[in-house]
């Protein structure tokens, strides 16, 4: 048996419908062996699949980024230059042409390069989230051995680049929390405080019990003392019983 798969890509504005042969694959019988995929067959299906979206993907936004967008006319090109993009499904190389702006629009503006412009950072998010999960976890040698076993990385991983991942990234989620903390500060200090009363210079004393006492009759060491809830050390004996 013989399965093909194919991408179909259908872009807008007109534009013809692609379609590429992404894999294939010949299966004899039915075992243990010869059942579905196999790792390395999906880890080289995935980077066939990511380059061939992403080739679209890019020319589509050089087209539409490759008109002046107040008087329609097709910008010149000055040049092209090769972009590094590492996705968790492979090290991909993207074509980046320079582009002049529209002299009639915006005069003497500098070139620039739409695939810059919308790639600002060369490394994707699913894979500084696994390196930097599985960072977490173990150590950056076997960080970058398990990586490379279950992902279609066609380059080489280092343990230096995963520690200066981790590393950028803890230093960008402190500068987002002190953000946060400033805000949140700031935010407090609008606030108007509660207007708290002032406390009243009456106090009030409670009595449980009470003892009268003869006049000039001395306390003896027998007597009981009062218990009261006064806020001072007031105290009243009585002899007892």
């Amino acid at each position: 048996m013989r399965i093909s798969l194919q991408l179909v890509v259908q872009g807008e504005g007109g534009v013809p419908v692609t379609v590429t042969e992404i894999g294939q694959f010949v299966r004899d019988g039915l075992d243990v062996g010869s059942l579905g995929l196999h790792l390395e067959e999906a880890k080289s299906l995935l980077g066939w699949l990511q380059s061939t979206m992403v080739a679209a993907q890019v020319a589509e936004a050089v087209a539409r980024t490759s008109v002046c967008p107040t008087c329609g006319a097709q910008l010149a090109c000055k040049g092209h230059h090769h972009l590094v993009f590492r996705s968790a499904f492979g090290r991909l190389s993207i074509d980046s042409p320079r582009l002049y702006p529209c002299r009639r629009c915006q005069g003497d503006a500098p070139t620039f390069s739409p695939v810059d412009r919308c790639l600002p950072e060369r490394v994707s998010v699913e894979l500084q989230y696994l390196e930097v999960k599985f960072a977490a976890l173990m150590s950056y040698g076997l960080t970058v051995n398990v990586l490379q076993e279950v992902l279609p990385l066609d380059h080489v991983l280092a343990a230096s680049s995963i520690r200066r991942q981790v590393s950028t990234l803890g230093r960008r989620l402190g500068a987002a929390q002190a953000t946060n903390a400033r805000q949140q500060a700031e935010v407090a200090e609008g606030v108007r405080p509660p207007e708290i009363p002032e406390p009243s210079p009456v106090r009030a004393v409670g009595i449980d019990g009470g003892y009268l006492r003869r006049a000039g009759h001395r306390p003896s060491p027998h007597c009981s003392r009062t218990d009261d809830r006064s806020s001072g050390p007031h105290r009243s004996w009585s002899r007892r019983s």
